[in-house]
């Protein structure tokens, strides 16, 4: 006897060994995708950490000789084994938790930030004043900054009191004291980490649901306070000169940039070899922290270039998917401010190391000397993995709505609450 749907008579069903078959195809094929989501987010971070420190054994030849000789590569290394931590511990806690302890944590960091300014308590490297003493141990407030500004970010634009969408609730109080944390670190005089947290403000502030109008209002003053702060400092301005004539004076403001395109130009293709980079050797001010694509361009060339740029392309392509499919929208916001981070912070030292940008003293993520800098990266990747854990995920819709006009855009943008938050009725 022929069996036959209910209301589509002689339609058969399908057999049930070929039903069977097909639902245990969907779901392998949905693990696949998973354990490849979640691959790219774990494997391009570790890599770029290995080659970091393969790089810092590099650059350790150039020291002279003596006890000391290898440092970079033990500092380095010590800090790896407590970024890992922190990444293992961050990863297993529910992200939900950060809702709680984000309010505590940016009241640390923003005390940190005045602390900064006390005689005797803040320490000045390298132009900024930036540091905090701690005994033997140096503590940077402005790299953890950035996470707190992104938990807080996460917090407080996914409360009820911002599905209304009005002005007010998205610029008080997380506006405020975004605005507050950006000032803080400019008077520092570190003008690319307060670029950085401004720039990851205005990207929660536009994922969270603001109106076009007023991302554009804030985003508008952002750009008009960023010029008051290059034009009001001399060093800044001649960085930026240096930027737009980097030969105007080779042994002078703009020798670092010079020097750090000699090594790409020096690397070639294919690179000169692991280990045999020249400009390493005191001619490349900062060459293991803020120039160190250099010498990676140096010693594997193009190639090796294009891989680390790969790999932060992998990472942010993970972190998008991975925000697309979350259905918590507290989640959502946390990956895609740990993606922007990464990125942002990549984008920016690799473009003032080509010339593409102007020089702002910003370390390459996972790869530059800096334990405070590998901290806040490999936790920001804790956090990443705790909402691919824990968080529930849906299917991505390949079609996106249409709509007719402008008008009807905006009047769906008013009513949906923060971007993605909805899935298409398409």
């Amino acid at each position: 006897m022929t069996a036959v749907t209910a209301g589509r008579p002689g339609r058969r069903c399908p057999e049930p060994q070929k039903t069977a078959v097909l639902l245990r195809t969907a779901v392998r094929s949905s693990r696949g995708v998973g354990r490849l989501l979640l691959i790219s987010l774990w494997l391009p971070p570790a890599l770029l950490v290995v080659f970091g420190l393969c790089m810092m054994l590099s650059i350790s030849f150039s020291l002279t000789d003596g006890p000391g000789r290898y440092a970079l590569l033990r500092d380095q290394a010590m800090a790896v084994g407590l970024g890992l931590v922190l990444l293992l511990v961050t990863s297993r806690i529910r992200h939900q938790l950060w809702r709680k302890l984000s309010l505590l944590a940016f009241f640390v960091v923003f005390l940190s930030l005045l602390a900064v300014h006390i005689p005797g308590v803040g320490l000045t490297k390298n132009g900024a004043r930036s540091w905090v003493g701690l005994g033997d141990l140096t503590y940077q407030p402005s790299e953890f900054a950035k996470l707190a500004v992104i938990l807080l970010g996460a917090h407080l634009l996914t409360s009820p009191r911002v599905a209304k969408a009005r002005f007010s609730s998205y610029i008080w109080p997380f506006g405020v004291l975004g605005l507050g944390v950006c000032g803080l670190v400019l008077l520092e005089g570190d003008l690319g980490t307060a670029v950085i947290i401004a720039g990851l403000v205005l990207g929660l502030l536009w994922l969270g649901g603001m109106r076009l109008t007023h991302w554009l209002l804030v985003a508008g003053a952002g750009l008009a306070g960023f010029i008051v702060a290059v034009v009001t400092s001399e060093e800044r301005m001649s960085r930026v000169f240096g930027f737009l004539h980097p030969f105007a004076d080779p042994y002078g403001s703009t020798f670092q940039l010079v020097q750090s395109l000699v090594a790409l130009g020096r690397g070639g293709l294919l690179g000169v070899g692991p280990g045999q980079s020249v400009q390493k050797f005191q001619y490349l001010p900062q060459a293991h922290t803020d120039m160190i694509y250099a010498i990676i361009g140096e010693e594997f060339g193009l190639v090796g270039t294009a891989l680390i740029v790969l790999l932060f392309a992998v990472f942010a392509v993970g972190c998008w998917q991975l925000a697309r499919r979350c259905r918590e929208p507290m989640g959502r916001l946390i990956v895609a401010g740990c993606g922007m981070l990464v990125v942002s912070q990549a984008i920016i030292n690799i473009g003032g190391v080509i010339g593409a940008l102007p020089l702002t003293g910003v370390p390459l993520p996972f790869v530059s000397y800096g334990s405070n800098s590998l901290l806040v990266m490999m936790t920001a990747v804790g956090l990443v993995m705790a909402v691919a854990r824990t968080t529930p995920q849906g299917a991505v819709s390949s079609r996106l709505p249409r709509y007719e006009n402008v008008t009807s855009l905006d009047r769906w943008r008013r009513h949906s609450g923060p971007r993605g938050a909805r899935a298409s009725s398409r």
